[in-house]
């Protein structure tokens, strides 16, 4: 199957600032100072569409909905990091993430609920985007990312749906669909965390080959099931088989968007013709190379070129 696409469109209904506040204490009587800060663009699409950037890929972008009040503020963080992008603005503000990294390194996140998203806003985004995916050849739209508190997982699904096309394929990010659905997206690519896989399935899936027997049974409905198994590594089932990857340990900084840049590698590196075994395998070394970074910072090809040899790769019988 050609895995090259013409345009790959990142989709953020609910984009965020990512706010990661380093502290040397943790006095719950008296106020804690901060000893750095970092503001990143975020949200998972915001996430993938700035890691396609870093990487140099001139076919991807982002679209989606964004709050106007510090509109200026997120835009120019995605300028800085060379995303194309192009936003509805809602009344509101882009909401802000926090992320505390305290003394023992252990870390604190808490996700605001965003501004909710008009009908309105959602048409003239589907405009935008049949604007954007009309004029090329194939496209894969890519839906990551928490909702806004507005919108419904049934919701969400039509509008989906109502985007596809022969020439357009969808990948999913995102916590809020479960095994049923898949049989009517037929993504061409899911990303699910454990936790997300599990709920996914509505089983625990204690074992890898419970987690495997499921992936199989997805893949009845999904070209690509990468399962992100946190520090244990990858999962990848699909065409032409299944492969495990497994890193070796690293100093985790931060895992916050670390699945986002497993996602988008895999991607890149099947447009750049690598067989899904070898793209997982390059998306498994950009996700480990993530973790080694402050924040939300994106990793370089360099820096996953230089992590591929530590990762271990095992044959998965399907």
């Amino acid at each position: 199957m050609e895995n090259q696409f013409d345009r790959i469109i990142a989709v953020s209904l609910n984009p965020a600032l990512d706010v990661t506040l380093w502290v040397d204490t943790l006095d719950f009587n008296e106020p804690n100072k901060t000893t750095d800060e970092k503001v990143y663009a975020g949200g998972k699409a915001v996430n993938i569409a700035r890691v396609f950037a870093s990487y140099g890929a001139e076919n991807a972008c982002c679209l989606g909905v964004v709050g106007s009040d510090n509109y200026q503020t997120f835009t120019q963080l995605l300028r800085a990091d060379g995303v194309n992008f192009d936003f509805v603005q809602i009344p509101g503000a882009v909401r802000e993430n926090l992320t505390l990294v305290i003394p023992d390194k252990r870390v604190l996140k808490v996700n605001r609920a965003g501004c909710p998203v008009s009908a309105k806003a959602m048409h003239e985004l589907k405009d935008r985007l049949l604007a954007e995916i009309e004029p090329l050849g194939r496209c894969l739209l890519i839906f990551a990312g928490s909702l806004p508190p507005n919108i419904t997982p049934e919701a969400y699904k039509a509008f989906i749906l109502s985007l596809k096309r022969e020439n357009v394929e969808i990948a999913l990010d995102t916590a809020v669909f479960r095994l049923e659905d898949m049989e009517q997206l037929r993504p061409f690519l899911i990303k699910p965390n454990l936790p997300e896989f599990r709920a996914m399935c509505g089983t625990d899936l204690r074992t890898e080959q419970s987690i495997i027997k499921f992936a199989r049974v997805l893949a009845g409905y999904v070209t690509h099931v990468l399962v992100s198994l946190g520090g244990k590594g990858l999962l990848y089932i699909g065409e032409g088989g299944g492969v495990r990857l497994i890193p070796t340990p690293v100093e985790v900084r931060s895992t916050i968007g670390a699945g986002d840049t497993t996602l988008a590698s895999f991607l890149y590196a099947l447009g750049l013709g690598q067989t899904p075994q070898q793209a997982a395998h390059f998306a498994a070394a950009a996700g480990t190379a993530s973790v080694t970074l402050d924040g939300t910072d994106v990793v370089t090809r360099e820096m996953v070129e230089q992590m591929m040899p530590s990762i271990q790769f095992k044959t998965v019988k399907i």
